[in-house]
């Protein structure tokens, strides 16, 4: 996997990824950052509605227009159906933004909704989740999802020479089945997580705000605890990466880093320093 990721709780957040060309929400200054990546980028899947969200959207539309690149590449947002914010923002965009040189698409989503990026035998989609972050805030999270394929259970203790054997013998859609890998899981803002929406992900991307419930003012957001918590049930495979945390807790990173090596977890824990830009490999 590779994504650039970026978060600060209340100013920007969010994530480029970079196999698929995605970027999850779309905070300020997220166009600085990219520079002309932003040309790479061929759908924007938009968490929820709120600024720190969306407030990159006017940049990134402009420069794509504008900026030394190919200015006539599509661009898709993907956005919670019925989101206030987004629609008014939508509204300003269309009587703004008249002399567009690409076209540029706007595509309400629902939970359960799936989003082709990839055809063929290795096919891969988006999936849409509902997520809860505030009270009259629709917000959904989403899966990158690939379809695979794998040996039936009855044909898996084979030797190697039957296997080969029964593929040449044109059988191999008679001994495989196909399955479901969710390979990137993002949540944006959110109190904890169903981990049942984000079962086996290899790398789940949950927001933790706060280090301790007693700091949580209001239950629309999680702690670093309850994300941890949610990735264990969900049985994530490869990586959580905690983002979205707040600023009050910079000082106590390092400090934070050594308590949750010492848990033993099955995947590693990737914290996002408050304000810094992060590339993952």
């Amino acid at each position: 996997m590779k994504a650039i990721v970026y978060s600060k709780a209340l100013y920007s957040t969010w994530i480029y990824y970079a196999p698929d060309r995605i970027l999850f929400d779309c905070g300020e200054g997220v166009s600085t950052i990219l520079e002309n990546k932003v040309f790479a980028i061929k759908h924007v899947f938009l968490s929820h509605g709120h600024a720190d969200h969306i407030s990159g959207l006017m940049g990134l539309i402009n420069i794509r227009n504008n900026a030394m690149g190919d200015t006539e590449k599509e661009l898709k947002i993907y956005y919670p159906a019925g989101n206030f914010f987004v629609s008014e923002l939508i509204s300003y965009f269309a009587r703004t933004n008249r002399n567009l040189k690409y076209e540029l698409e706007w595509i309400p989503l629902q939970p359960g909704d799936k989003v082709t990026l990839l055809q063929g035998r290795h096919a891969r989609y988006i999936e849409a989740f509902a997520t809860i972050h505030s009270r009259g805030e629709t917000s959904l999270g989403y899966n990158v999802a690939e379809v695979r394929h794998r040996l039936k259970p009855e044909y898996r203790d084979l030797p190697q020479e039957e296997i080969v054997r029964l593929v040449r013998e044109g059988k191999k859609e008679e001994i495989t089945e196909k399955y479901v890998q969710y390979l990137f899981s993002y949540a944006g803002d959110s109190v904890p997580l169903n981990p049942n929406l984000v079962k086996g992900t290899e790398v789940l991307c949950h927001e933790a705000t706060f280090l301790s419930d007693e700091d949580r003012k209001e239950f629309k957001h999680s702690t670093v605890w309850e994300a941890i918590e949610v990735a264990k049930k969900a049985e994530v495979q490869k990586e959580l990466i905690l983002f979205h945390i707040s600023s009050r807790y910079r000082d106590e990173l390092r400090e934070l880093e050594r308590k949750i090596e010492g848990m033993g977890l099955p995947f590693k824990v990737r914290l996002i320093p408050p304000g810094e830009v992060v590339e993952i490999e």
